[in-house]
């Protein structure tokens, strides 16, 4: 986790209207899986639920905002490598925007894993949420929860190169089944989520509110999230590192500074005041630049 900076829930999904499809078969949405504990383990985001529909993707992660960001702009780019490759379709998630909205109550974690459960049947699915494959609904509450497959441990590196398609190294304890989708189970806080939840009753109660209205608002708000000076502050020291090699802003020239101030409007929603504030510059500079 980034120094500082304040661990929480977030709902990270990408824009279902800007793209036809994302996924057009079984391989893609096992890859697809595959790809959810790949981007868990290099983001470090923990993931507590998501949903693959046809056009975009929704999780439920826990980390820092950065790590989620991460989590999500992996995610993309892996998934344009395989769409570049499969069906030779160069640059095809190019503009592709992703939502990244904090949540801050228990009310709105829980509405928000069950919104991310509904969307198969919102959008026709012809049966409940645990029976849509690709989503965390059909892991909860579930009482066999036998693995079947193979442990990772038991492929060598090439073998699991070839099978996932990643030189990621991956959990020797997670599992893989005979079509090469990786247990979700192995990479996805079902037992806490659950618990969340506290019984099925109450998980049953969620799904079947209506909740896409509250939460489209919410998206429609901003594809970002709004943070506050101490949790900016220590996200702007990160990017004057990245980018500058130094986390002290106030050594830097102002031209420096306003290329800080893109990349904080851009990705995180910040205000030309709260902007000034974090890079020390008069507000006025700032004006018709960002």
């Amino acid at each position: 986790m980034e120094r500082g900076e304040r661990t929480g829930f977030y709902h990270v999904c990408t824009d279902g209207t800007i793209l036809p499809w994302m996924f057009k078969d079984d391989e893609d949405f096992i890859a697809g899986i595959n790809r959810i504990g790949i981007c868990k383990v290099i983001s470090g985001a923990w993931v507590w639920a998501y949903t693959l529909m046809d056009n975009h993707v929704h999780f439920l992660l826990y980390g820092t905002l950065n790590t989620c960001k991460t989590f999500i702009d992996k995610y993309k780019l892996l998934t344009g490598k395989w769409i570049s490759h499969k069906y030779g379709l160069l640059q095809y998630l190019k503009g592709l925007s992703a939502s990244v909205i904090a949540l801050k109550t228990e009310e709105d974690i829980l509405e928000t894993a069950a919104y991310i459960d509904r969307n198969p049947i919102v959008a026709g699915f012809k049966g409940l949420p645990s029976e849509y494959p690709w989503s965390s609904s059909c892991l909860l509450f579930k009482e066999n929860r036998v693995k079947s497959g193979n442990c990772l441990k038991a492929f060598s590196h090439n073998q699991l190169r070839d099978l996932l398609k990643t030189r990621i190294i991956l959990p020797e304890d997670w599992w893989v089944n005979d079509h090469g989708m990786m247990d979700p189970r192995c990479f996805t806080e079902v037992h806490k989520l659950e618990s969340l939840f506290r019984t099925p009753v109450r998980y049953i109660y969620f799904v079947s509110k209506k909740l896409e209205g509250k939460i489209d608002l919410a998206l429609s708000q901003g594809q970002k999230t709004f943070l506050q000076d101490k949790d900016l502050r220590p996200i702007t020291a990160e990017l004057c590192l990245k980018n500058f090699g130094s986390d002290n802003v106030r050594k830097l020239d102002v031209k420096s500074r306003l290329v800080l101030a893109r990349i904080l409007r851009r990705d995180y929603a910040s205000t030309p005041k709260q902007i000034a504030r974090m890079l020390y510059l008069n507000a006025d500079i700032l004006k018709g630049f960002i």
